[in-house]
């Protein structure tokens, strides 16, 4: 979350106050104090310890001070510059890209009302920064900015940038992302103890760019990203940061690997993760989307993602996940088309993930450790809750419920129950067994059909059921037959 506000700061974002008057110092500071609430001004640091902060730290790096002077019967705001890491956890898919820009001159005029009216219309001056030291220049034909800032208790800020014909990397050797509009939506307001409730979205209209993989195109009519986030203490999380790059920057060795024993910094990862939102949200929607390589096209009419997250504490954590996809296909159709889903539908329920301690972990010098990670999930007391999953196809459909948790004395370090009913399968086992290239597939599929206990539903159509057991001993039991007992070893 901290990072949406430093990246709607970053672009230009924000400040206000009233006065129809001549502007004065006196009222200056006052809005100085509310722009250092939302986002604190940044520290000189080493090079080492702003990189710190950028790889490793669930932070952003803000790279200079506010300044707000009066100016006539308004007053000038120049915003720090931010430098964020973007994708983090999925480096090994996309690399290390940062997000960075530099600051911001923005207007804040009196109005009737009360707010300040926020205004500007400089220049972009962003950039994405990869890993391999090249540069991708953020360009846009025209911006403009608006909104308001309120130093009256609560202190609030809302601000818009539009951004139109947006273009993303240079060209060069290949084509940059483009984007027709990009609107960048960000709120806050005061709340309780110094902390603050803060809203935010990105909007992208008509994007279009090469796919990762460099063989291909990704295109959508419209991605809209929303995030949300009560009670974040921005002030608390920039000093934990700061001085966690401070002690941690550049340890090697033993240094390195015991820096997790040492009191202060573990004191530090509690202070940064106690002042990050207990509560938060984020959603991802995207309307019309396709993707192009060389031999097929897939069509997306809405994918929906979102994740919730409240409770936030030493003891764990609670998810609610959703995921929806509506309208998918296939160009040129495959001879397994009736049997992919077009639609699809599922929302999961985590209780007392450790998420403190796998970010505290994380913040550390050094890689993370996955088994680590998974040892920790398996010996806390996690709990996924499956509501539901719906998958739906023109010839075929699944339907999954049930509950998997943690188990420290498991043989698998889990236990579940699952209720799961397919539809269908009976002609994709029929297909498979027909196409002289998937015989493996037919025959691992043969046993699934075969486990599963027949039944006819109320619309006459054939569907098989199935009750799934992981017990304490390992064992995976399948409306009652062990499965490992009955996988051919060739499979």
């Amino acid at each position: 979350m901290r990072r949406f506000l430093c990246l709607a700061f970053g672009l230009g974002m924000l400040s206000a106050g009233p006065a129809w008057a001549q502007a004065t110092a006196e009222e200056a500071a006052r809005l100085k104090a509310v722009l250092e609430a939302w986002m604190p001004s940044g520290e000189n640091l080493t090079p080492a310890e702003a990189d710190y902060i950028v790889e490793k730290l669930p932070s952003a790096l803000v790279v200079g001070r506010w300044q707000v002077e009066p100016d006539g019967d308004g007053y000038r705001i120049q915003s720090p510059g931010v430098r964020f890491a973007l994708a983090r956890g999925f480096e090994q898919l996309f690399g290390t890209i940062v997000l960075a820009c530099d600051p911001d001159q923005i207007r804040a005029t009196a109005t009737a009302a009360g707010p300040f009216a926020l205004s500007g219309d400089a220049a972009l001056s962003c950039r994405l920064e990869n890993a391999d030291g090249s540069t991708w220049p953020i360009t846009a034909e025209s911006r403009s900015t608006t909104g308001s800032i309120d130093p009256r208790d609560p202190a609030s800020v809302s601000t818009d940038v539009i951004l139109d014909r947006v273009t993303v990397g240079s060209g060069g050797a290949g084509e940059p992302a483009r984007i027709d509009r990009l609107i960048i939506s960000g709120g806050g307001k005061a709340a309780a103890n110094g902390r603050s409730e803060v809203t935010g979205r990105y909007t992208l209209e008509g994007f279009s760019a090469p796919s990762p993989s460099g063989t291909g195109t990704i295109a959508a009519d419209r991605i809209v990203y929303d995030v949300g986030a009560e009670d974040a203490d921005t002030a608390a999380s920039a000093g934990a940061a700061i001085a966690l790059a401070r002690r941690l920057a550049g340890l090697t060795g033993d240094a390195a690997r015991t820096a997790g024993d040492d009191p202060a910094v573990r004191a530090l990862q509690d202070t940064l993760l106690d002042s990050s939102a207990p509560t938060s949200r984020q959603e991802l929607r995207v309307e019309g989307l396709t993707t192009r390589t060389p031999v097929r096209t897939l069509k997306l009419d809405t994918f929906a993602f979102g994740v919730a997250m409240s409770d936030l504490d030493r003891s764990g954590v609670r998810l609610t996940i959703r995921l929806d996809t509506r309208g998918m296909a296939f160009e040129p159709p495959t001879p397994y088309t009736a049997w992919i889903p077009s639609e699809s539908t599922a929302q999961l329920t985590i209780e007392d993930m450790p998420l403190w301690q796998i970010v505290g972990d994380s913040m550390l010098p050094g890689e993370r450790d996955p088994a680590a990670v998974s040892r920790l999930l398996s010996e806390s007391p996690m709990r996924m809750h499956i509501e539901s999953v719906h998958l739906a196809a023109p010839e075929a459909s699944l339907d999954l419920g049930g509950m998997i948790a943690s188990a420290r004395d498991a043989v698998r370090g889990q236990t579940g129950n699952l209720r799961l009913r397919l539809t269908g399968i009976d002609g994709l086992v029929k297909a498979l067994q027909a196409d002289p290239k998937a015989g493996q597939a037919a025959a691992g599929l043969t046993m699934v059909q075969v486990l599963g206990r027949q039944t006819t539903l109320p619309d006459g159509r054939s569907a098989r059921d199935y009750d799934i057991v992981i017990d304490p001993s390992g064992k995976v039991l399948v409306n009652g037959a062990d499965v490992q007992a009955l996988v051919p070893k060739d499979l």
